[in-house]
This record gives C-alpha cells, sequence and structure tokens, in this order.
C-alpha cells in the first residue's frame, strides 16, 4: 500500500524495538556452518553484558555469529537498549522537537536557507508557513487534491516516524475523482483528503524525482542517504553514511520495507562498498537491484562533496542535538533535505556496513557528552 491511514501503536513498537528476529531459524544457520553451540551462548552472553548490550535476538540479526573477527569487533555493536540512552545523553531534551516536529524544522531550515522540498499544503491547525497553505477541512483538502498541478506529491505525518502513514501519488483522475498512487491502486479524492486531515495532520509536497545517473541505472525510485554526523567541540564530524535505496513501488526507502536495499557509503569518496538486504540469516549481500539487475555496489552517490559540505553546514544549525541522522534525498535538481533525527536508529549503519558503530571515535564522543554507561 502507498497509504496507510491508521497505523497501529503496535507497528510503531515493533519498528523502534528490538528487531523480531526467528531465533530457532537463525540457530539453525549458524550451528550449520560448524558453529558450536557453547560458542554461540558464550558470544551471546558477551555482547548482552558488553557497551552495546545487544539482545540474543540482535546477535542473530547482525549474525554476529558468522563475523570472522572476535571479541572487541562484536563488542562495537550497539543495540537498541543502549542506543536510546545513548542519544539522550548527547542533546539537551529542548532540542527535540526542532527535529521531531516537521513543520518547525521546515521553518529551521527554511529561514537559514538550507533547501527542503516545496511544500504544497499542511493538514495541521493552528500552524503556519509563509509558503503552504493551511486546509484542514477535508472537502478543501479534496479541491485542493483536484489541482493537476499539484502532482506528483508525497505526504507525510507531522510527527510520524518510520515512513508510517506516508502518501506518494501520481496523479489525479478527473473521470473518476481518484488519486492515482504510486503503487497502481486508486482511491476516492474524499477518502484520501479525510485521512490527510486525521491525526496530528500532514505536510503535503511535490514529489522528488531521482538523480538522472540513479533513475537510469536503477528506475524511478527516490534515494537518500542517511548521514550519522557527531557534534563535537572542534566542528561536526560525519561518523558514518549509508544509501537509503528504495525499490518496486515502496513509497518511501526506509529498509523495512520489503525489498528496499542499504548501501554503505566510503566516507572519502562517495561510492557504494557494500549492499545488504534482509538481516540474520536471510543477509544478502551485494545482490543486484530487484528491478533493473543493475550492480549497485560500487555506484557513486551524486554530488557527495555538495552533500557532505551542506550536512556539515545543518548540523551547526542545530548544535544542541550532538548525535544527528540526516536523511537527504539524492534528487535530480541535486541534494535535498528530508528530515534531522534525534541520534537516529543505529542498526542502518551496523547492517549496511557490517560493523559496529561503537569505535574510538564514537566512544569519545559518547565520555565529552557526559554519557555514564559502560564504554
Amino acid at each position: 500500500m502507498s497509504h496507510s491511514a491508521n497505523i497501529s501503536p503496535a507497528s510503531y513498537r515493533q519498528l523502534a524495538g528490538i528487531p523480531n528476529v526467528d531465533l530457532s531459524e537463525n540457530l539453525r544457520a549458524a550451528l550449520a556452518s560448524g558453529r558450536r553451540a557453547t560458542g554461540i551462548a558464550a558470544e551471546v552472553l558477551e555482547v548482552r553484558r558488553g557497551p552495546g548490550k545487544l539482545t540474543p535476538q540482535e546477535y542473530f540479526y547482525y549474525r554476529l555469529w558468522d563475523a570472522p573477527q572476535e571479541g572487541a569487533y562484536k563488542q562495537r555493536f550497539v543495540g537498541k537498549i543502549a542506543q536510546h540512552p545513548m542519544h539522550v545523553a548527547a542533546g539537551a531534551r529542548e532540542w527535540f522537537a526542532t527535529s521531531a516536529d516537521k513543520i518547525l524544522f521546515q521553518s529551521i531550515m527554511d529561514g537559514v536557507g538550507l533547501r527542503t522540498p516545496e511544500l504544497t499544503a499542511i493538514t495541521q491547525a493552528g500552524r503556519y508557513l509563509p509558503d503552504a497553505p493551511i486546509i484542514t477541512d477535508p472537502a478543501a483538502l479534496a479541491d485542493r487534491l483536484r489541482d493537476p498541478s499539484i502532482y506528483p506529491l508525497f505526504a507525510k505525518q507531522v510527527a510520524g516516524k518510520y515512513s508510517l502513514s506516508v502518501l506518494s501519488a501520481d496523479g489525479f483522475d478527473p473521470g473518476t475523482d481518484e488519486v492515482l498512487l504510486l503503487d497502481g491502486t486508486r482511491r476516492k479524492v474524499a477518502d484520501v483528503a479525510t485521512s490527510l486531515t486525521e491525526g496530528s495532520g500532514f505536510l503535503v509536497q511535490r514529489r522528488l524525482s531521482p538523480a538522472p545517473d540513479l533513475a537510469a541505472r536503477f528506475g524511478q525510485r527516490l534515494w537518500s542517504a542517511r548521514l550519522l554526523v557527531l557534534v563535537t567541540p572542534s566542528g561536526p564530524v560525519i561518523h558514518r553514511a549509508v544509501a537509503k535505496i528504495a525499490t518496486g513501488t515502496n513509497p518511501a526507502d526506509n529498509y523495512w520495507r520489503p525489498g528496499n536495499r542499504l548501501g554503505a557509503i566510503d566516507l572519502g569518496s562517495g561510492r557504494i562498498t557494500r549492499v545488504v538486504h534482509g538481516a540474520g540469516a536471510d543477509l544478502v549481500i551485494d545482490a543486484p537491484h530487484p528491478d533493473t539487475g543493475a550492480t549497485i555496489a560500487g555506484t557513486t552517490v551524486p554530488s557527495w562533496q555538495a552533500l557532505t559540505d551542506m550536512v556539515r553546514t545543518a548540523s551547526q544549525v542545530f548544535a544542541g542535538i550532538r548525535t544527528q541522522s540526516w536523511d537527504i534525498a539524492l534528487t535530480a535538481d541535486g541534494p535535498i533535505f528530508l528530515e534531522l533525527n534525534y541520534g537516529g536508529d543505529l542498526n542502518l549503519h551496523q547492517l549496511a556496513h557490517g560493523a559496529g558503530v561503537l569505535d574510538e571515535t564514537y566512544r569519545e564522543h559518547l565520555r565529552r557528552c557526559g554519557y555514564r554507561g559502560k564504554l
């Protein structure tokens, strides 16, 4: 589906929580590789007691039983239990809303002249942005959705996460009064308008087009880059980067969506060095793009130097958040900022690179931020 109006709390909890891994299946894969159960049990206990506090599910999720390195290498992986207090230590709580509230984020970015997608409407009452009408009445929004000039469009919740409830639409059919969704389905304009005026409200944006060299090889789905930035006394440090690769008819590039890929980006060159699909026993490395069959590994992210320069500048605007995760769209008009996450999910970097983020640079960053956990 390109849009789901009422995502259950369980869906959010599953994406935000410990990975849902079939322990029996993954243990069988580990034993079939020649590993002994006693050795696996010892490693599971070791990483659980380590600084990353990995659960047994995360040990298998990251396929640590298959990692050639031992000991300290596996202790660099950070699990969801440790991730949250690490992020909280690395920022003042009053800064949280600057990234969590997408209208506030848009206002700040517009104010300092940093590029974000063009807005065509906002559906949360009581808000203001100079270039986007506030439309909270479903009938008025339906009229707006009948305007062919606003397509293709993309809509996301003001307070949304993980691309839950997003809508991606190609156009409008006046003959049937329907919105044409990216996945080929259709919905009545009135129904779409009602769903977009529910809950916390939505930002309705003009949908971005992918960079031409990516589109030529991999199709018309928009990719983005996720950059993990550490704000230090000597300036921002880009610590890790991945390519979030949308495939099929997925309306967003989030990794949980079936078929999407992650690519590890070399920070110096912008080159994708490793591509992954799935996790644990189902992890596939360097499979070709499922839509075009083209090889992804070896691809260079377009405008990489400009993108990293942009992120270093933007990170200083939000200096009160000292661990930042930026999503930047790789578009036909160059890099465009999508979102800032307070800390962000570290699993994307760890899966894509096949290595934990908790190296000495990250440890020193956490010490400076006053993190009191084990390092």
